[in-house]
C-alpha cells in the first residue's frame, strides 16, 4: 500500500504561491544570505542554472509593476522574509517597492548564469560589514548551504535521488505504479485526508476571475471572453476552460498580489492542473467528493510526470504535465474507462511535447489556454473513443512508457535546444543593456 506515502506527496506538492516561483526561489536565497551580512549592502552578486533565469527573466514581481530578476534581488534585500517559502513577497508594499529602486541605483546587482551546476541551482552572495551566502538546489525552497564570512552555518546533502530518500518521501508514482493503480488509489483516499485539496480552486479562481475583470498581463482570458459575447467563438466547455486558464496567468505573470495553489513547484502548472476540472465539474453539476478525487489524480499525474521531465524542463511543464493530468482528470470525471485513460496521455503527449518552454512571461497565458483547451478536447474525445493508438511516435505500449519517453526526449534529446533558448535570451539582454547604454550617452 503507498497510500499515506501518496497523500503526504500531494501535502509537499501542493502549496500556496505568490508570483511566480522561480523569482521566489532567488528572493529566498538572497533574503537568507542577507541575514547572514548585517549592515548596509556594498554588493550583491547571484548566480544560477540557465533554467533558473529563463524562468525569471521575464515575469512580473507580486505586488509591484516591476519586472526582472535584479528587481526580485532588490526586494528581497528589503523586505523578503525566506521563513515564509513561495510567498517570500507577502510583505511587499509601496515602501518597499520605493526602497527597492533606490537600492538599485546604489548596489551594484550582478546576475551570472552558469552553466556546469545543474538545471536548478541559485547562490546569493550579499557583502555588508559580514559576507553572506546561500545555495538553493533541486527545489524552490531547499536551501542546501548557508555561509557567514566563508565558514559554514548550515549545510545538509544536496543530492537528491531515490536510494537517498526515506520510503515516505520517495515519489512513488509509474516507477512503482501503473496508471491504473494510481486510479484506483484516488477513488480509495479516505475523503478527509484529501480535503484540503479544494482550497486551490478559490484560490485559482479568484486569481482568473480578476484577470478577466481587470484585463491585466496580456488580457488573453478577457479577449476569449469577449470572443465569445460576439459570437466569434463558441461558448462551450472548451473556450471556457480556455478562457479561465488564460485569465489566471494573465493576472499571475502580470504580478499581481495573490497566491495561487501551485503543483509541482509551479504556480501555472495549479492553475492547469485545477481550474479545467473544476470548470468541468460545474458544467456537469457534479459533487465536491468527485471534484476532490479528481484534483487528487490531476495533481498526482502531474507530478508523476515531472520527475521523469525534471522540475525546470526545454518543454512547457504546463502543457506536458499540468495538462495531461488535468486531461485525466477529466477523463475520470466523464467516466472514461483504463483503456481511454491511457488514450488521453497518448493524445495530450502526441499532441504537445514538443511545445517549447522559453521562460515564464505574460505569453504563457496563451501556451496554458492551449493546455487547458486540449485537456478537455482530448478527453471529450478519449470517450468516444478517438486517441492516439499505441506505437505511434513517441507514444508507446502503455501509458506509462509513452509519459517516460517523454521524459527522455526532456532530459536526453533536448539539452541543445534549452540551451539554445537560453543563448537567445542572453544575446537579448546584451543587446537590450548595450542599447539602453547608447541612449544614455545620446542624452548625455
Amino acid at each position: 500500500m503507498c497510500r499515506d506515502p501518496l497523500i503526504a506527496l500531494l501535502k509537499r506538492m501542493v502549496k500556496p504561491a505568490l508570483g511566480c516561483t522561480e523569482p521566489a526561489a532567488i528572493a529566498i536565497a538572497v533574503a537568507r544570505a542577507k541575514q547572514e551580512a548585517p549592515g548596509q549592502c556594498r554588493n550583491v552578486r547571484v548566480r544560477m542554472s540557465g533554467n533558473i533565469f529563463k524562468n525569471a527573466r521575464g515575469v512580473g514581481i507580486p505586488g509591484t509593476s516591476e519586472y526582472g530578476i535584479h528587481f526580485a534581488v532588490a526586494l528581497a534585500l528589503v523586505c523578503g522574509d525566506w521563513e515564509k517559502g513561495l510567498e517570500v513577497f507577502s510583505s511587499v508594499d509601496d515602501k518597499a517597492v520605493k526602497a527597492a529602486h533606490e537600492l538599485m541605483k546604489n548596489v551594484p546587482i550582478e546576475v551570472e548564469v552558469s552553466s556546469n551546476e545543474g538545471n536548478f541551482f541559485i547562490e546569493a552572495t550579499i557583502e555588508a560589514d559580514a559576507v553572506g551566502k546561500a545555495v538553493i538546489r533541486h527545489a524552490h525552497t531547499n536551501i542546501v548551504r548557508v555561509e557567514r564570512n566563508g565558514e559554514v552555518c548550515f549545510s545538509k546533502e544536496d543530492t537528491v535521488t531515490p536510494a537517498s530518500q526515506s520510503k515516505t518521501e520517495q515519489v512513488p508514482l509509474l516507477s512503482d505504479m501503473t496508471m491504473q493503480d494510481l486510479r484506483r488509489e484516488v477513488e480509495a483516499f479516505p475523503l478527509e485526508d484529501i480535503a484540503f485539496l479544494i482550497a486551490g480552486v478559490p484560490m485559482n479562481y479568484r486569481m482568473a476571475e480578476i484577470g478577466l475583470a481587470q484585463k491585466p498581463g496580456l488580457a488573453l482570458g478577457a479577449a476569449l471572453q469577449g470572443l465569445m459575447e460576439d459570437g466569434l467563438i463558441e461558448r462551450n466547455m472548451v473556450n471556457t476552460v480556455r478562457m479561465y486558464a488564460a485569465a489566471a496567468a494573465d493576472a499571475r505573470m502580470a504580478g499581481l498580489k495573490l497566491p495561487v495553489m501551485s503543483s509541482a513547484g509551479s504556480g501555472n502548472h495549479g492553475i492547469t492542473a485545477i481550474l479545467p476540472p473544476y470548470i468541468v465539474c460545474r458544467q456537469r453539476n457534479l459533487d465536491e467528493e468527485k471534484l476532490i478525487r479528481a484534483l487528487a489524480f490531476s495533481h498526482l499525474v502531474t507530478i508523476a510526470i515531472k520527475e521523469f521531465s525534471g522540475p525546470l524542463s526545454p518543454v512547457c511543464g504546463c502543457a506536458i504535465a499540468a495538462g495531461i493530468g488535468a486531461a485525466v482528470s477529466i477523463g475520470w470525471l466523464l467516466d472514461c474507462d483504463d483503456t481511454q485513460i491511457a488514450g488521453i496521455i497518448n493524445s495530450m503527449s502526441g499532441t504537445l511535447a514538443g511545445m517549447l518552454c522559453d521562460g515564464a512571461k505574460g505569453g504563457c497565458a496563451f501556451k496554458l489556454a492551449t493546455a487547458a483547451g486540449e485537456a478537455v478536447l482530448c478527453a471529450l474525445l478519449a470517450q468516444r473513443n478517438v486517441f492516439i493508438r499505441k506505437n505511434q511516435g513517441i507514444v508507446g505500449v502503455c501509458p506509462e512508457t509513452t509519459i517516460q519517453n517523454v521524459g527522455r526526449i526532456c532530459t536526453q534529446g533536448m539539452g541543445a535546444v534549452d540551451s539554445t533558448v537560453i543563448g537567445v535570451m542572453l544575446a537579448e539582454e546584451a543587446a537590450s543593456k548595450a542599447g539602453n547604454l547608447a541612449s544614455a550617452g545620446a542624452r548625455a
